[in-house]
């Protein structure tokens, strides 16, 4: 009999600067934190080995500012390897790192995915033109990997409900509101006024997993077109969600 559980990486910032992208993640530097290793060796399971992308491609630019999410098959000892049964998402309270930490299980990393706070650089579409940016900030969902033997259990659904319902409760860590000095700092130099985060999330999805975002609410935005990343067709899909306390925009004019 087995359970699942979610652990949260806040981003992982300098503490990449000496993660090796020529080593595979068990091999990196003590440095790096244990659950990003994880949810790297989710992702060098599944995007590197299953799909071909090289692995000094997969560490990229947004990981050290991303916010990261693993969920792992807690598997008995005398077990077998796959999961029969969902547990509770990890609270992360004494008592249950105590519990784990007396358990006889294996704690096993099976999926992962991260969202990538603003700001983004706009999309290029055919032809080298930039299409025109929302608005208003958003968020980016990505890197949804789930081992294969663990596929069909519903591991994507909560590793997507985890991301967004995290999300809406910690705008202001998505997107801090600046302080009086920051303001009056932007003002002077004719910068735009702060927005917050208010619910408006991106996904640059694999054209094979289109409609499992779909099924999340997301829709096709037909603008952005298809394109290729490492070899893979991609579209993007939008969504929307209200965020918990979301204020009044804070004028940088």
């Amino acid at each position: 009999m087995a359970t699942q559980f979610v652990s949260f990486q806040p981003p992982p910032g300098a503490s990449l600067r000496d993660y090796d992208r020529s080593l595979p993640p068990s091999r990196q530097p003590a440095s790096v934190p244990p659950v990003f290793v994880e949810a790297m060796q989710v992702r060098e399971e599944v995007f590197v080995k299953e799909q071909g992308v090289p692995l000094a491609n997969e560490l990229d630019e947004d990981d050290p500012r991303s916010f990261h999410w693993v969920v792992y098959a807690s598997v008995g000892s005398t077990s077998s390897a796959s999961p029969t049964t969902m547990g509770p998402i990890n609270s992360g309270s004494a008592s249950d790192e105590r519990r784990r930490s007396e358990s006889t299980a294996t704690k096993v990393p099976v999926g992962t995915i991260r969202l990538v706070p603003p700001p983004h650089p706009p999309h290029v579409v055919e032809g080298g033109a930039h299409l025109e940016e929302p608005r208003e900030p958003y968020v980016k969902l990505g890197r949804l990997a789930t081992l294969s033997a663990y596929r069909g259990l519903g591991l994507s659904r909560l590793l997507i409900n985890a991301a967004i319902n995290w999300a809406k409760e910690h705008a202001d860590d998505i997107l801090p509101r600046p302080s009086p000095a920051q303001v009056e700092a932007a003002k002077q130099e004719g910068r735009p006024e702060w927005m917050p985060w208010r619910g408006l999330i991106l996904v640059h999805a694999q054209v094979q997993v289109q409609k499992l975002w779909e099924g999340f609410g997301f829709v096709k935005d037909e603008s952005m077109g298809t394109w290729v990343e490492e070899g893979i067709d991609h579209v993007g899909l939008w969504r929307k969600v209200e965020v918990k306390g979301d204020g009044p925009k804070t004028s940088l004019t």
